[in-house]
């Protein structure tokens, strides 16, 4: 009996630590399910930078006005292997503080040198904002169309959009964002709108979060289609078109 307790404890101590690791990704399922914002700390093993990394994602869930979690993840453990995949960080310089917003889409990060809590909160995306980073991290190119409820033309606009959404098997999807919504301003000055426009303007995004054109009222829907379907240029992400609002 006592020859076969060690291999017990053994045991025992391995399934606590199986759990332990497992702990990260369902930490992250149960935030972003809750639709919590996450502040990711990824570090390699224990460290007097992985502590320092941590206190700052730990401030920065104090300053940040929404609801948030800090989850830790070390990137030596192999069941963190898919996690390391899935957010690209082999290679990545650590410990880095990743900002995950409600759809548990990475939004941004810093390595330790560069976190601090007003940068990281910063980067915590906006409602609308955080739709087009969902449908581009699911490979979707995405129709913004930005208005005010007074603007004509609404309807045929969206339902142009809608079938341009299915011309494209779904792999599109459209996101309407309000002119006068003051939690989208970030957006809406990256997208360099005119916020004194008097007509919709659809802003096109390819999958690869490129803004590849804009279009002023309505627009056709193969138009749309085309717009879509851009290969990658050289500039991204839904604030790289140098055209403004009410451009074409």
């Amino acid at each position: 009996m006592k020859k076969i307790q060690p291999i017990l404890i053994l045991l025992l101590f391995l399934a606590g630590m199986t759990r332990v690791i497992a702990q990260t990704s369902t930490e992250i399922d149960k935030a972003t399910k809750a639709g919590k914002t996450v502040f990711l700390v990824a570090y390699a093993g224990s460290s007097a930078d992985a502590t320092k990394a941590f206190s700052v994602a730990e401030e920065t869930k104090k300053s940040y006005k929404g609801s948030s979690e800090v989850v830790k993840m070390n990137t030596t453990d192999a069941a963190n292997k898919d996690l390391i995949t899935k957010y690209r960080l082999a290679g990545a310089p650590l410990p880095l503080v990743i900002v995950l917003d409600k759809n548990g889409t990475i939004a941004g990060g810093l390595p330790l040198k560069d976190a601090t809590s007003a940068k990281l909160v910063e980067m915590v995306p906006s409602p609308k904002m955080s739709e087009i980073l969902k449908a581009i991290a699911d490979g979707k190119s995405v129709y913004v169309v930005a208005y005010k409820a007074d603007m004509p033309n609404q309807k045929s606009i969206m339902d142009n959009c809608a079938m341009a959404c299915v011309k494209m098997d779904n792999k599109s999807v459209t996101v309407k964002v309000d002119l006068t919504d003051k939690n989208e301003t970030k957006l809406l000055q990256n997208l360099k709108c005119d916020m004194n426009a008097k007509e919709l303007v659809t802003y096109v995004i390819n999958k690869s979060g490129q803004v590849v054109s804009t279009h002023n009222d309505i627009t056709d829907v193969n138009t749309l289609v085309s717009s879509a379907k851009k290969a990658p240029a050289s500039s991204c992400c839904p604030g790289g078109s140098k055209s403004g609002c009410g451009t074409k």
